[in-house]
Parts: C-alpha cells; structure tokens; sequence
C-alpha cells in the first residue's frame, strides 16, 4: 500500500476563484451542497464528469459515476476531504484524503477519462491503491487474492483448505474468498452469477460442494473428493 497524506494538488486560478462562492452557500456542507460544489469547480475547469449525485449514508457525500466505478467524496471534518474510487465490490481501488476539493475533483477528472492508477498517484500523490487493485488494473488479480488469504493470520485455522485447494492445478486460477468458514470459487471476480463454487467443510471430515447458478450441492467423505468436485463444477458452465 502506498504511503497516505494529507494534502493538496495545484490549484488552478479558475478553480481558486470557484471555490469560495460556492462554499457560501449555507446548504453546501450537505450531500447535496457538495455535489453542487464539484459541478461548480468542474465547470469552472473545463471538465465533462457528467451527473455528480449526492450520496446518503455513513459516508454521505457525493459521487461521480464513470464506466470504471465511481468516485466518491465525503467530507471527513470541515476542511478535509475523503477520495475513494469504488471500482469493486469489497474494496476501494484507490483512496486519498486531501484539504482540497479542486484536487479530488481532479481526481474524478482523471479516473473519468481513463487514467491509471499510476498516473492517479503521481498526479495526486495523497492517493493510495493496494496490490490487488493494481493487480485487478493489469487483469489478473486471481494470485494476488490467493496469496492474500494465504498470508492472512485472520484465516489462520483454514489455512489448510485454502493450502490444499490453491495446490490443485485446475482451481488455483479462480478467484479465492472465504466465508463463514467456507471457501468460495469465483469464475468472474465479484460476480457470482459467472459460476461460484463454495466447499463447506462439515463435521466427521465431510464436505459440502454448492454451485450457483444451478442450485446444485452434493456432500462427499474427503477433501480430495470435494476439490475434484469442485473443479468438474466450473467445468460443467459453458464457455469455460
């Protein structure tokens, strides 16, 4: 992860001059205020972020929708500013915290018109990104994830399933989530509709196979039988 800090961007004239007209408006601390903030400063920098919604919530604030996700704005304290892009369910691609709205309207900017996340970074160095987002970005994140839930002290105990499973040649290439004890196998990242396999370990060393979508499950008397199982399961879609 990349070091965070808080802090600000260059600030052009025209969105210095923006700014503090809009922040009189006595509205403009609410969801609906900063998302009138962000179109003002677009607007007064030349930028296209199309609709820019408020957002209700723990973390309300506004947004701004882009065909990679969407860029969220919340303010953390009266001058600071929270950045995250959502670009998958679970986990923020990139997030930052900065004083400055015209630099996280940049940043909405930037992530809109396609760049990466390298170039986010190095344009606004208060934004951070993880491995497997990074990862995600050069399109196989599935052995970041494995090595993740390998490492991860929080999955101490099943450790062994994910050992075992991560061994076998033709599972180890579907992306690894645990839940509830139960390891699940994703053909698709974050869409379980693309084929997602669960194994649920039970008592007396039994195991239970689901498999959406199709609704099957079958319950087997070894490890070794589950994980073959499991495998004939992804092979059993079409187009796999």
């Amino acid at each position: 992860m990349q070091g965070i800090s808080i802090t600000g961007a260059d600030m052009t004239t025209g969105g210095q001059e923006a700014e503090p007209r809009v922040a009189a408006d006595p509205d403009a601390a609410s969801p609906a205020g900063l998302a009138r903030r962000i179109e003002h400063i677009a607007l007064a920098q030349g930028f296209d972020l199309g609709e820019v919604r408020p957002r209700s919530g723990w973390d309300a604030g506004a947004e701004v929708s882009t065909d990679r996700g969407k860029v969220a704005v919340s303010p953390c304290t009266e001058d600071v500013f929270r950045i995250e892009i959502r670009r998958h369910r679970g986990f923020p691609s990139s997030e930052g915290w900065t004083n400055d709205l015209v630099a996280a309207v940049g940043v909405a900017n930037l992530w809109h018109q396609g760049g990466s996340l390298r170039e986010l970074h190095d344009r606004f160095p208060f934004m951070s990104w993880s491995e497997l987002a990074q990862a995600f970005e050069d399109g196989d994140p599935a052995p970041v994830k494995w090595r993740e839930l390998l490492s991860s002290e929080w999955h101490l105990r099943d450790r062994w399933l994910l050992q075992a499973a991560h061994a076998h040649p033709r599972l180890r290439k579907f992306w690894p989530d645990m839940s509830h004890r139960s390891l699940m196998l994703c053909r698709t990242p974050c869409d379980s509709e693309s084929g997602l396999v669960k194994i649920w370990p039970l008592e007396e060393d039994r195991f239970r196979v689901t498999m959406t979508p199709g609704g099957f499950r079958r319950e087997v008397s070894s490890l070794s039988a589950a994980l073959e199982l499991a495998a004939g399961c992804f092979a059993s879609l079409p187009d796999s």
